[in-house]
């Protein structure tokens, strides 16, 4: 596998701004028959500066699921917390880092009022780059393959309460 040729002793290290500033983020629901799920996805486009290969993108993948707590896509999703913060149509993720958390792009507005109920917020990280611009088949192919590769990682958050 890629990553094993990288470093693993700074896995637990929470990354920089540089890089999860880099990290897509698409918010999402899922409907179904038990009720309606919030959904998180967050993927990496692939390397975009010189210095930057696959290799390096998938371990920095890995460091920030590290950070999340995030558990095997092929077992049932941890709980990982309060790691998300809405505020006036704005939310962002806490990743571990003690000055930092990420920007998510505006949230649909039933996203929104579901993680305000205290629901869950399902969060999936995908390690392999996905590329940019791949269409709904792509990506749910990049899915199924990373899944099966074990490049997918997710687990189950909330938002926080305020005070």
């Amino acid at each position: 596998m890629i990553a094993s040729r990288l470093p693993e002793a700074d896995i637990d290290v929470p990354l920089g701004p540089g890089f999860v500033a880099s990290v897509a983020a698409v918010t999402g629901m899922c409907r179904g028959d038990t009720g309606d799920l919030a959904q998180l996805l967050l993927t990496h486009p692939g390397p975009r500066r010189a210095n930057e290969t696959a290799e390096a993108v998938e371990h920095g993948m890995r460091r920030l699921a590290a950070a999340l707590r995030l558990g095997p896509g092929g077992e049932p999703p941890p709980v990982i917390g309060a790691r998300i913060a809405v505020h006036r149509g704005r939310a962002v993720l806490d990743y571990g880092h003690d000055r930092y958390v990420m920007a998510l792009p505006p949230p649909p507005r039933d996203w929104l009022v579901l993680l305000g109920t205290g629901a869950p917020c399902r969060v999936c990280l995908v390690a392999a780059p996905l590329a940019p611009g791949a269409d709904r088949a792509a990506s749910d192919a990049h899915l199924r393959e990373s899944l099966a590769s074990g490049l997918v990682m997710w687990g189950t958050a909330h938002a926080r309460r305020r005070c």
